[in-house]
């Protein structure tokens, strides 16, 4: 009989050590004015949202709030980027599932749509709050094409992506489609639209050039 091949067990020395207390009520610190304030740029508005009324909303001193952020903006920015962790979790795991790059992108597009359907108050409240703190002109805005720059040159490493692409312009357009649709979307403020079906369509169409061969 043969011998069991071996299992590769996590080395303990690997694991992230574990969170101090102090460090554990810090984080929970800044969720809470996190949630307090998306909660209230969409009740009240992202202008007519004070620091003050953030500070009160989350139950704790004005200064607390500016310890962990100087400016309304910063908050949306942190909103963003635990959204764009989602993403990248997401196109991550598609990858690892052995899907092909049209699938993946597809997955991710899902996903984008039922985060903002999930919740279509807050979603239009915080991409408008986006929108007037700057949005697309933003710094870290460029982070987010970048990730699907990532999973198209992954796609070319793959087979299923032409070599002759620029995956920083395709990644780059595959954005611009899914701002494009957001944008009708969050000005539309009625459910019935179309919301995944149309960002889907939108990518199809990057997707027929993007593919193609000849």
């Amino acid at each position: 009989m043969a011998a069991p091949e071996p299992v590769d067990r996590p080395d303990p020395a690997d694991a992230p050590a574990p969170l101090s207390r102090r460090e554990r009520k810090k984080l929970e610190t800044r969720d809470r004015i996190v949630d307090c304030a998306i909660a209230l740029f969409a009740s009240r508005g992202y202008e007519a949202t004070t620091m003050g009324d953030i500070s009160e909303g989350a139950d704790v001193a004005r200064a607390t709030v500016f310890n962990y952020f100087a400016r309304k903006d910063e908050i949306l920015g942190e909103w963003f980027a635990r959204r764009r962790a989602e993403l990248a979790t997401t196109l991550a795991r598609a990858e690892g599932d052995a899907t092909d790059t049209a699938g993946r992108l597809r997955h991710a597009f899902r996903s984008l749509a039922r985060l903002f359907e999930d919740d279509p108050v807050t979603g239009r409240a915080v991409v408008r709050a986006w929108l007037h703190a700057g949005g697309p002109l933003l710094p870290d805005t460029s982070l987010t094409p970048a990730l699907f720059t990532d999973t198209i040159r992954a796609g070319q490493d793959h087979g299923d992506v032409p070599p002759h692409i620029d995956a920083t312009r395709a990644g780059n357009v595959v954005f611009d489609a899914y701002l494009g649709v957001l944008y009708r979307w969050v000005n539309q403020d009625d459910d019935r639209f179309p919301f995944e079906e149309d960002l889907l369509a939108s990518l199809d169409l990057v997707l027929t050039g993007l593919l193609d061969r000849s």
